[in-house]
């Protein structure tokens, strides 16, 4: 997913009512959301690549089963951990866009050259890396049968068809799966795409329908919105009712709501994240469902207006685990297919306390990786975008937006 976790800096900077909800506790549980959903994704990888699946435990003794069922359980929700990025996308990326329409300042290039830069700036150095790291397990021989897709864990596939540099652009212009695959390694950027376009849908149909601007205008984006829908089709679009979801919570008034009933929400809302697997449900209702219940989780969450104190250490958890979030996601799977292929192979390990203080010790050196990789990349964002806006010279301010469009 990804997918991937948006700016809330530069959505809250968008207007100055919005930098003073930023300072807000509720601004705080959105980063502390946005930064658990990225830690479920990755020890979600790192537990498929690492260690059989539970049944299998289970099978072989019941009292270990008992006794890690709760790890199993809460290292299984990666998918489900998309779910939250997408609403918490939709309702931080729509919530600007109503604002600037709202205040006649909206203009394409300004938008698109943020949300360029905000997946661009992680996404080619995380293309590169996969590259790097796949490369170097296929040429040490580390394990090829699991970079051939025979390990069994159901997230590497054959990387060798998938390194090409038509497959590598293809990944970057977003354009998986329509057109490529995922590139090498790295499947979690199959949510990359939905993302991407959900950017470009979003504010064309919402452009089509609004009176302020030219017929002419509104036609145009009604018909490339039609065209690009019609591109993007199959699950893209299956999934884009739960991004939705978080437009429609940027619509609404935050509740007023005491601690009480946040911890209520919370109480009831972890079920609904952990145990939704246990629910078989054809196809995306499963989805929608979660969708639903991530959008009513942050709709209460929405209600700590009191503001936050930026010196606790909680709050400065939560910030920083935010703020590298995305480069988490995208950059991890690549290293742990690598160290998988090294230390593991393709007959994936018993639960034991070795195993399991080994594969700590990976999973710390991987979120270590990404936080070092962001301290290059996405921490730079707002400076490259200003270098950007810079390079590309006039108009790209706020402009009014006229009758012309």
């Amino acid at each position: 997913m990804e997918v991937f976790v948006e700016d809330r800096q530069l959505a809250m900077d968008e207007s100055a009512p919005r930098r003073g909800f930023s300072r807000t506790t509720a601004s705080v549980l959105l980063d502390l959301t946005r930064g658990v959903a990225a830690l479920l994704v990755l020890t979600s990888h790192w537990r498929d690549l690492f260690f059989v699946d539970f049944p299998e435990t289970y099978r072989r003794s019941h009292l270990l089963g008992r006794m890690v069922a709760v790890p199993y359980l809460l290292f299984g929700a990666g998918h489900e951990a998309v779910v939250i990025f997408f609403v918490l996308s939709g309702y931080l990326i729509s919530g600007s866009i109503f604002r600037l329409l709202q205040r006649g300042e909206w203009n394409w290039r300004v938008y698109l050259t943020h949300r360029m830069v905000r997946l661009w700036i992680v996404l080619l150095p995380g293309l590169l890396l996969c590259a790097f790291w796949d490369r170097l397990g296929l040429g040490i021989h580390a394990s090829l049968p699991l970079y051939f897709g025979l390990g069994g864990n159901g997230i590497v596939t054959d990387v060798t068809g998938k390194l090409s540099a038509q497959v590598f652009f293809g990944n970057l212009f977003f354009l998986h799966p329509m057109l490529v695959p995922t590139y090498g390694s790295d499947s979690a950027l199959w949510s990359l795409p939905n993302e991407f376009w959900y950017y470009i849908l979003f504010p064309l149909g919402v452009v089509a329908v609004r009176r302020e601007f030219r017929w002419s205008t509104r036609g145009v984006c009604a018909v490339m919105f039609l065209a690009a829908a019609w591109f993007v089709r199959g699950g893209i679009l299956w999934m884009a009712p739960v991004w939705l979801m978080g437009s429609v919570l940027a619509m609404i008034p935050a509740p007023k709501l005491g601690a009480w009933a946040r911890w209520t929400a919370l109480a009831l809302y972890l079920p609904a994240v952990f145990c939704s697997k246990a629910i078989v449900l054809p196809g995306y209702t499963g989805d929608y469902l979660l969708g639903v219940c991530t959008a009513l989780f942050l709709w209460a969450m929405l209600s700590a207006t009191r503001e936050a104190e930026d010196r606790s250490p909680a709050v400065r958890t939560a910030r920083g685990l935010a703020r590298f979030s995305y480069t988490l996601y995208v950059m991890h799977l690549p290293v742990l297919v690598f160290a998988a292929a090294v230390l593991v192979g393709t007959v994936r390990w018993s639960v034991s306390p070795v195993h399991v203080a080994v594969a700590a010790a990976v999973l710390l050196a991987t979120t270590l990786y990404a936080l070092g990789v962001a301290t290059l990349t996405e921490f730079h964002t707002d400076r490259v975008r200003r270098w950007v806006e810079l390079w590309l010279g006039r108009g790209l301010g706020p402009h009014r937006a006229r009758k012309s469009g």
